[in-house]
């Protein structure tokens, strides 16, 4: 049996530093800096860290392949991944079982981690429908998507692969099941609050103690309880991270 096929989206090398820097998106090129000088463990080698969490997460998934895009074959079905989000180990048997009932892909309901914008009352993670948080069927890790020439763009794009399933319902399938969860860490975008292109030391400092404290009192619900150990990793990390 072909194997289900992973595709990590290209990302930076977060081992070089300096290429790092040179690489930044616009929005976190003003807070890489002040979140240097505000933590023990710099930018970089946080992002390497969380990337090695995914990877550990990646390995424990039966009959399915890490490999580059060029490595896959054509018509194959495969699952568009960023470097920092998790899935269900038994991601690739619930796909592979549904054939080829789906010509261009399947997708599933999302489960979404994250530290609140402000204190709030416990519990701080919650599970949504992708249309109760956005505008697009296809978030960064809830969907498989065939490698098809006419379709290359999903992989790359969840928005674009989000408008191509909801355009063409009869030839994609949702699945009723808990595959992923979407790791928006401290150290994502979103994390870092891509709407704006600057951050204050205070501002930083809090939505760390935020994402501390969500990691360190996490248990996950039942649908989910497979990321337990991720949840356990990323509480790791953000102990070993002191404030400056």
């Amino acid at each position: 049996m072909e194997p289900l096929y992973i595709c990590i989206r290209r990302t930076l090398p977060w081992h070089d530093e300096e290429a790092v820097a040179a690489g930044l998106a616009k929005d976190l090129r003003a807070k890489v800096p002040i979140w240097n000088a505000c933590f023990s463990v710099r930018f970089p080698a946080f992002r390497v860290r969380l990337m090695q969490i995914a990877q550990e997460n990646l390995s424990r998934i039966e009959n399915a392949k890490l490999v580059r895009h060029a490595e896959i074959p054509a018509g194959a079905l495969m699952v568009p991944v960023d470097d920092d989000d998790w899935f269900s180990p038994e991601l690739a048997n619930v796909l592979l079982a549904e054939g080829n009932s789906a010509p261009h892909g399947y997708h599933w309901t999302p489960f979404i981690l994250e530290a609140p914008r402000r204190k709030q009352r416990w519990p701080w993670a919650r599970t949504y429908r992708a249309t109760d948080t956005s505008s697009h069927t296809c978030g960064s890790n809830n969907y498989a998507i065939r490698n098809l020439p006419e379709l290359a763009e999903g992989i790359r794009s969840h928005v674009w692969a989000g408008q191509h399933f909801d355009a063409n319902l009869g030839r994609v399938k949702r699945l009723e099941a808990n595959l992923s969860v979407q790791n928006r860490n401290f150290a994502s975008r979103s994390g870092l609050d891509r709407h704006k292109l600057e951050l204050s030391r205070e501002q930083l400092i809090a939505r760390f103690e935020r994402y501390r404290s969500l990691y360190d009192r996490l248990r996950l619900p039942p649908e989910v309880a497979w990321a337990q150990p991720c949840v356990a990793a990323m509480a790791e990390l953000m102990r070993s991270v002191r404030i400056l």
